[in-house]
């Protein structure tokens, strides 16, 4: 396969910088991460998503207006006033009171730390990560190298490559040897973490006997994202981000008409095929920054693979799908024969389930080879879709002239389509978080939940006042966020009680219809 010519850099960059505040009394220890102009902040002592994130400008109203945009790096002290660096300033923030310390603006980082501009000029000019040490010193970070900074003293301890000063022998090859792009310590422990240069994985380490403690994991993992809704639509051309436990919105970006919105495998980006353009639209969620790259005329359907290595686009023309490199945007055209609508990788990446309306089938593609290694049956006329997330069963949109039905297909093939009968304008699919039940939407007030191992409906959720046409799950299962056709919210229904609990306004009514997707993202 020759992938085309068109690239681009499309890879979003990670955190730039964090830090650390410790327990005041009247509030938690607690963790900032910072990229760009947007800030989140995690509960130090606990493994869950951030307490908030927001804009800086938000959040630390008093920064020099040249760090409202975002600093290059930050390190803290044994109290709540933190360093920031941009270029070859800084400034020495108090957390606590909100405000600069002596209410200073920047300042040369040569002239707060005189003994870089004597013995470490290169940290003059600038800092990418910086971390506090037990004994009262900093470590600071540029490039490949480090100096250990005693703050009282105003001099250098010690200086010199990464590689010699925090190296452990049990980790000889760290990727953080190399450069640092944040670093923060666990408050009230001796306990920190260095984040690779891409600003999205970290190792552990001994802020105290400088040194690495741990291999690279993601930081996601450790540091895990909030949730995240997007709502694209098919009139109005905006994609819209909301924060999908709060409501706060996140961002309001114009991309285009849609109908198929995702988040990437990093958390930083959303994806939405445009089909009148034919891009596929990649908007930073916390930044706003719009890329687009070619997707293939009336681009429709978008599947991303679990790496995050690519996505797959459709079109209603056919018979080709594109496969983009989300690194490059290269593509590469696959013939699946038909026009198509849904696009449904497999949980471990290894096929992509492609729906073909005029084929009445489901194209089955290798994403090794890049070709269709085999069909299955797709009851009529196949449109949206879904898979559940142990990757067992598809749930296939099937339209008569009276009547829906949704097609159950075993995904590893083997057997016909079970149908279940649902209402007559079926419009939507998304599967429960155990892979038990799909939840469908067809128009009327009624979401039906179908039980898979029956292939029967089981149960409803009614949504007063909403013609349904769009619904996804929340990863845990709590919840199920619902849009209607000409409607003025993404309602938020308790599937325990089955009562709605919370609306987020879309700011006007739609023309028509809007469409969902749901997933962690930063932020």
């Amino acid at each position: 396969m020759t992938w085309n010519d068109t690239t681009a850099d499309l890879v979003a960059r990670g955190i730039d910088a964090a830090f650390s505040i410790p327990d005041s009394g009247g509030s938690r220890a607690a963790v900032f991460m910072v990229r760009g102009g947007w800030a989140v902040q995690y509960d130090a002592a606990s493994v869950a998503p951030p307490t908030r994130g927001t804009a800086l400008r938000e959040l630390w109203p008093k920064l020099p207006a040249a760090y409202l945009n975002g600093f290059d790096a930050a390190c803290s002290t044994d109290t709540a006033r933190v360093y920031l660096f941009k270029g070859a300033t800084c400034v020495l923030y108090d957390m606590e009171r909100n405000e600069p310390v002596g209410g200073s603006g920047p300042v040369p980082i040569g002239d707060k730390f005189p003994g870089l501009r004597k013995d470490a000029p290169e940290f003059a000019d600038g800092v990418d990560a910086g971390l506090p040490a037990p004994d009262g010193t900093v470590h600071l970070f540029r490039g490949s190298r480090c100096v250990n900074y005693d703050i009282e003293y105003d001099e250098v301890v010690v200086q010199g490559p990464i590689a010699d000063i925090w190296r452990n022998p049990a980790y000889p090859d760290s990727e953080v040897y190399g450069g640092v792009a944040a670093a923060f310590s666990h408050p009230a422990t001796s306990n920190g973490y260095l984040l690779t240069t891409d600003g999205k994985r970290y190792v552990e380490c001994d802020t105290d006997r400088h040194r690495v403690t741990s291999g690279t994991e993601l930081l996601r993992d450790r540091w895990p994202y909030r949730t995240f809704l997007g709502v694209v639509d098919s009139t109005e051309e905006l994609l819209r981000v909301f924060d999908a436990d709060t409501g706060q919105q996140i961002r309001q970006a114009s991309i285009g008409r849609s109908q198929n919105v995702s988040f990437s495998q990093d958390g930083f980006l959303a994806l939405a095929p445009t089909y009148q353009s034919g891009q596929l639209a990649l908007v930073d969620v916390t930044a706003g920054t719009l890329q687009t790259v070619p997707a293939g005329s009336n681009a429709f359907g978008l599947g991303v693979l679990p790496d995050g290595s690519a996505a797959y686009v459709g079109s209603l023309d056919g018979p080709d799908i594109r496969v983009i490199d989300l690194a490059t945007g290269a593509s590469v055209p696959v013939d699946v024969g038909s026009d198509t609508t849904a696009l449904l990788p497999s949980p471990d990446g290894r096929h992509v389930h492609v729906t073909c309306r005029s084929t009445d089938d489901v194209a089955v593609v290798d994403t090794a080879t890049r070709q269709v290694v085999r069909r299955a049956d797709g009851g009529f006329r196949p449109t949206e879709a879904a898979i559940t997330p142990d990757g067992s069963v598809l749930g296939l949109v099937n339209r008569t002239s009276g009547s829906s039905f949704v097609a159950l297909v075993n995904a590893a093939g083997g057997g016909g389509p079970r149908l279940v009968e649902v209402g007559r304008d079926l419009s939507c699919v998304a599967p429960s978080p155990d892979s038990q039940l799909f939840y469908a939407a067809d128009l009327g007030p009624d979401v039906r939940v179908i039980h898979i191992a029956t292939a029967s409906v089981v149960d409803s959720v009614r949504v007063e006042g909403e013609r349904p046409n769009s619904v996804v799950v929340s990863p845990d299962g709590a919840y199920l966020f619902v849009v209607g056709y000409r409607g003025s919210s993404v309602k938020k229904m308790s599937l325990s009680g089955g009562e709605e609990v919370a609306s987020f306004p879309l700011g006007a009514q739609l023309f028509e219809y809007a469409y969902l997707g749901i997933g962690p993202a930063w932020g």
